[in-house]
């Protein structure tokens, strides 16, 4: 190879360096603010679900009713105890996030008596999948709080995981008000867009999060993600 070949070569491969540094970087930088954004989404849902709880706490306790008080004590203090080991990972086997979530449906079913029931199901291969934090329970959030809470008779939150063809996908299913109604209420429709915002940085076009209308009424919010499997190893 002669001197002008052997310089293409070196100058093409340090380009070729220098551009993976670049796409590194640029990665590495939009991580970051991901991370940011995802404090910042948590300092605004924690608070305003920490007073809720605590307010109800105080009257349960002044009306002497210790047993329920005590109830929700206990789960609060599990939903805390999840919080800081799951919030603080980048993603954890949705397991861990459902073993979050259900105690906090848990505080919820408490406040909110007969109006609110759930279920959840998950296949085990679905339960082992990697799940980034703070996707899931906005959705369970949203449902509640623009279909269940302003329906008369209350309704049910369902909670489905499942992998299909190397996808993770989780349902969110609720049979509230459904899609109008709930598009009427102030604020509906800014956690979808942060959580979309969340998968494109995360996974670009491998994610998606889709809203379907069911009848009679109510809503799917399906999330799927590319299935990654948690390390199980000791």
């Amino acid at each position: 190879m002669n001197n002008s070949g052997f310089f293409f070569c070196h100058s093409l491969l340090w380009q070729r360096g220098r551009l993976a540094e670049a796409r590194l970087d640029a990665e590495t930088a939009l991580r970051g603010q991901t991370l940011a954004e995802l404090r910042a989404l948590q300092a605004q849902v924690e608070p305003h679900f920490l007073f809720n709880t605590l307010a109800h706490l105080d009257a349960l306790l002044q009306n002497d009713t210790l047993d329920e008080a005590q109830d929700l004590l206990d789960y609060f203090t599990r939903y805390l105890r999840g919080t800081l080991s799951t919030t603080r990972q980048e993603a954890s086997p949705l397991a861990d996030e459902l073993a979050r979530i259900e105690p906090w449906l848990c505080i919820l079913s408490i406040r909110f008596g007969q109006r609110l029931r759930w279920r959840i199901d998950a296949s085990e291969q679905a339960a082992h999948c990697l799940l980034p934090p703070m996707l899931l329970q906005p959705l369970a959030e949203n449902a509640i709080r623009h279909g269940i809470e302003p329906a008369v008779g209350g309704g049910v939150l369902h909670i489905d995981a499942q992998v299909h063809d190397g996808a993770l996908c989780v349902c969110v299913r609720d049979d509230g008000v459904g899609l109008e109604a709930a598009h009427a209420r102030p604020g509906a429709g800014s956690g979808l867009a942060n959580i979309r915002a969340r998968l494109a940085a995360l996974y670009g076009d491998a994610a998606s999060l889709t809203l379907t209308p069911l009848a009679p009424h109510g809503v799917e919010a399906r999330l799927c993600l590319p299935a990654q499997q948690a390390d199980t190893r000791a």
